[in-house]
């Protein structure tokens, strides 16, 4: 499994109005293309910690595509931009097992 992890620096967000739009718009759209959700976290300086799980690096880079040419993901852009869920600075993280193989 690799596990895409974004930390966003979003101190100075509305993070109730950012939440209900990940859970409603962005969760939903991914999990669809087969991303599957591991936890989505704030820390007590207001950052925004998102992980996901994919198969392979490879079924990462494809579920992203599918993801942004998703009609819903089209459709609903403005309203993610303008919730504070989007437009503000991450990094992000793609990170490999250490656990060995079976």
């Amino acid at each position: 499994m690799v596990v895409r992890m974004r930390i966003y620096k979003a101190e100075d967000r509305d993070h109730a109005g950012s939440d209900a739009v990940f859970y409603k718009l962005v969760k939903p759209v991914h999990e669809r293309h087969g991303a599957q959700f591991l936890g989505r976290y704030r820390d007590e300086g207001g950052r925004v910690i998102v992980l996901w799980g994919y198969d392979s690096k490879e079924a990462l880079d494809q579920i992203q595509a599918e993801v942004a040419r998703d009609p819903e993901t089209i459709l609903n852009r403005q309203e993610r931009m303008t919730s504070g869920l989007h437009g503000c600075a991450y990094e992000e993280f793609i990170l490999h097992s250490t656990e060995p193989e079976r």
